[in-house]
């Protein structure tokens, strides 16, 4: 092809002598191979010579809840798990959010000296912090460490990988360990705050109850004080009672005086049994009013104190159905409690598996080799397009 392009350009020049440019030297080919091909050497030069050894250390979890029924989501959550379309590793992707995140980060902060384990003299640029890249700032070390750890869902098991690398091995498996314990952590808290949600409707409704209950059992009191007595009922009962005894004893002596009157008109008993009658009918009097209308009778009495014992059931029904409801509501809210199930605990690495020298090194050599042949075809595009245009020139 070379060749066949010189001798295009060789008779193009004795047709159109000026129109073709001079002939390039050899060292300016050699020149631009070496640019062409420098990014695979300077990756050749930085994982060869510079590239420090990272260890790497890594965990594996589940994040496991109970089965949400449509009723415990929200319309749209029904709606979209009768439908197929709701995630089911939702609460994964919400730890794994949470590990990557700066709460997160300051929270590893505070149980670790992380400036100890990242910050050290090093010849690895890229490795060490802080650096021209990553400058010692709270942010700085954010995206640096966002470097250093990997959390991956598996969208079909829903398995979580954490992995983070360090210098030494032991930090590796010290900071993984850490990280575990942050998501727990998570996990613990997210079920607190949904317990306490669940919980505290139900709750709520328990206290009206039983200031209800307490309500009506102080009213009953202060009418039990206030009257004299503990039951209008019985106590009318009884007063029924007394009367239906003296209604007896008034017939019996209705009875006696009747036939005293037959046998001795002129007995003198007459006028006992009269008098003890008339003493019967005063007391079968004063018992009747008693029980009658009156402000004092047990009529009225009677129907307050029904009242305040229908009150009394209807808050004590309400109490029990409260109850219920919360012993339902923390057994719903159990049922949807959160557990971190760890499948594989961190290790200590023996090996540094990081960086992947020989990998990296062909990684950019592709990239290389793509990016040098794009080139390559763009600048031959253009120098035949300015050659066109010269030849077009030079025939007008």
């Amino acid at each position: 092809m070379q060749r066949t392009m010189t001798e295009r350009d060789g008779q193009l020049a004795r047709l159109f002598p000026g129109i073709t440019a001079r002939p390039p030297s050899p060292w300016r080919g050699r020149l631009l191979v070496l640019l062409a091909f420098l990014p695979t050497l300077l990756a050749i030069l930085y994982f060869s010579a510079l590239a420090e050894d990272r260890y790497v250390s890594e965990a594996r979890f589940l994040i496991r809840s109970g089965a949400k029924s449509p009723n415990d989501l929200g319309g749209l959550g029904a709606i979209m798990q009768m439908a197929g379309l709701s995630r089911p590793h939702d609460d994964a992707y919400a730890v794994r959010d949470f590990l990557t995140s700066r709460e997160a980060l300051e929270q590893l902060r505070a149980r670790l000296d992380l400036r100890r384990i990242y910050d050290y003299a090093g010849k690895d640029l890229l490795l060490r912090y802080p650096s021209p890249v990553f400058p010692a700032t709270a942010e700085g070390f954010y995206r640096y460490f966002q470097h250093r750890l990997s959390v991956v869902v598996n969208v079909d098991s829903g398995l979580v990988t954490l992995k983070v690398d360090a210098p030494h091995p032991a930090e590796a498996a010290e900071l993984a360990r850490a990280l575990l314990d942050l998501g727990e952590g998570l996990v613990n808290r997210l079920n607190e705050r949904m317990r306490a949600d669940t919980i505290r409707v139900a709750a709520l409704e328990v206290k009206r109850a039983e200031e209800s209950r307490i309500a009506a059992e102080v009213a009953l009191t202060a009418f039990r004080n206030r009257e004299l007595m503990l039951d209008p009922v019985k106590t009318s009962a009884m007063v029924l009672q007394v009367i239906g005894r003296l209604a007896a004893a008034e017939a019996e002596t209705n009875a006696q005086i009747a036939a005293l009157r037959a046998s001795a008109a002129t007995s003198p008993q007459i006028s006992t049994l009269e008098a003890r009658r008339a003493a019967i009918r005063t007391e079968i009097d004063r018992e009747r009013a008693r029980v009658g209308p009156e402000s004092e009778g047990l009529a009225d009495k009677i129907e307050a104190y029904e009242r305040l014992i229908l009150e009394q059931d209807f808050a004590t029904r309400l109490l029990a159905q409260a109850m219920t409801a919360l012993e339902t509501a923390r057994l719903s809210a159990q049922r949807q409690e959160m557990f971190l199930e760890r499948v594989v605990d961190p290790g200590l690495p023996d090996e540094a598996i990081e960086p992947r020298r020989v990998m990296m090194v062909f990684t950019v050599f592709g990239f290389n080799v793509l990016g040098a042949a794009l080139v390559w075809l763009l600048g031959t595009g253009l120098h035949e397009h300015a050659a066109a245009t010269r030849l077009r020139a030079r025939l007008r």
